[in-house]
C-alpha cells in the first residue's frame, strides 16, 4: 500500500515557521508539503488505522495542533482528512489560495477556548422547583395524585423550565464574554444538567481578561455549578474546510 498523508492544518510557509516545526516536531514523523506561501502539516502514513476514531488517536490529533498554535497560525482541517498523494495537496493549496491566505489572516493571533457549565444535581432540583407551579406539582405526584401521563407530563414541564433558565443565563455570560470575544459558537446541551456550552475565538491580546472575566462568572454560580473552562485550542469552531 502507499503512503497516504494524513492532514492537520494549513500554515504560511516561511524559513521561521519551517523551523519550528521541526524543532517542535523532532521525534515525529511529521512532514510539512508546501505549495508557494501555503502548507499542509500533515504525517505520512501507510494504514489508516490512525484515522479510526478512538482516544489515542483523538489526543494526538489535539496534541500535534495544540503545539502548533503555540508559535504559528493554522487552519485546523477535520479529524481524519487523508490525501493520497503530495500532487493532491499541492493542487488544493493553489486552488484556494486565497481563501486560504484570508481565512489565515482573520485568524492571526487567535485561539479557541471553551467554557462548559452544569447545575449541581441538587441545586438542578431546586433551580427547577422555584416555579411554584412545579413544586405544586411535584408534591401531588409524591402523595400518589396523579397518573403516568401526568408523570410525562410534568417531566416535559421540568425540561421547559431549565430551558427557559438556561437562557437566563446564556444573557448573563454572553454580556461578560462577548466582548471579549471576536466570534462565539452557543452549542446544544450534551444532557439535562448542561446549562451552557460556548466557544470563543479570543484575541491573544484578551486571552488574560476573558480568563479573569471567566473567574468572575466562577465566583457568582460555583455554589450551584459545575465549570469546565478549556483551551486554547486550534480555532475548529471557526473554519469549515472539507
Amino acid at each position: 500500500m502507499e503512503n497516504l498523508y494524513y492532514a492537520y492544518g494549513i500554515i504560511r510557509v516561511n524559513s521561521e515557521n519551517a523551523e519550528l516545526i521541526t524543532s517542535a516536531f523532532k521525534q515525529e514523523k511529521i512532514c510539512l508539503v508546501t505549495e508557494g506561501e501555503l502548507g499542509l502539516l500533515c504525517a505520512e502514513i501507510n494504514d489508516e488505522s490512525i484515522t479510526m476514531v478512538t482516544r489515542e488517536s483523538m489526543s494526538r490529533y489535539t496534541e500535534v495542533l495544540c503545539q502548533v498554535i503555540k508559535f504559528m497560525t493554522v487552519i485546523p482541517l477535520r479529524f481524519g482528512t487523508l490525501f493520497n498523494k503530495e500532487e493532491e495537496i499541492q493542487e488544493i493549496l493553489r486552488k484556494e489560495k486565497k481563501s486560504f491566505q484570508k481565512l489565515l489572516a482573520y485568524l492571526e493571533n487567535k485561539i479557541e477556548v471553551e467554557l462548559k457549565v452544569w447545575w449541581k444535581k441538587e441545586s438542578f432540583q431546586e433551580t427547577m422547583l422555584k416555579n411554584k407551579r412545579l413544586a405544586r406539582w411535584k408534591k401531588e405526584l409524591e402523595r400518589g395524585k396523579g397518573q403516568g401521563y401526568d408523570v410525562v407530563e410534568f417531566g416535559k414541564a421540568i425540561m421547559e423550565t431549565a430551558d427557559y433558565e438556561r437562557k437566563e443565563l446564556e444573557k448573563s455570560f454572553l454580556a461578560a464574554l462577548r466582548p471579549l470575544a471576536a466570534e462565539l459558537v452557543i452549542k446544544d446541551p450534551m444532557d439535562e444538567f448542561q446549562a451552557f456550552d460556548g466557544v470563543y475565538l479570543v484575541e491573544r491580546s484578551k486571552e488574560d481578561a476573558f480568563d479573569q472575566a471567566v473567574g468572575k462568572l466562577y465566583a457568582i454560580y460555583s455554589e450551584t455549578m459545575i465549570f469546565k473552562y478549556t483551551g486554547p485550542w486550534a480555532p475548529h469552531h471557526f473554519v469549515n474546510v472539507k
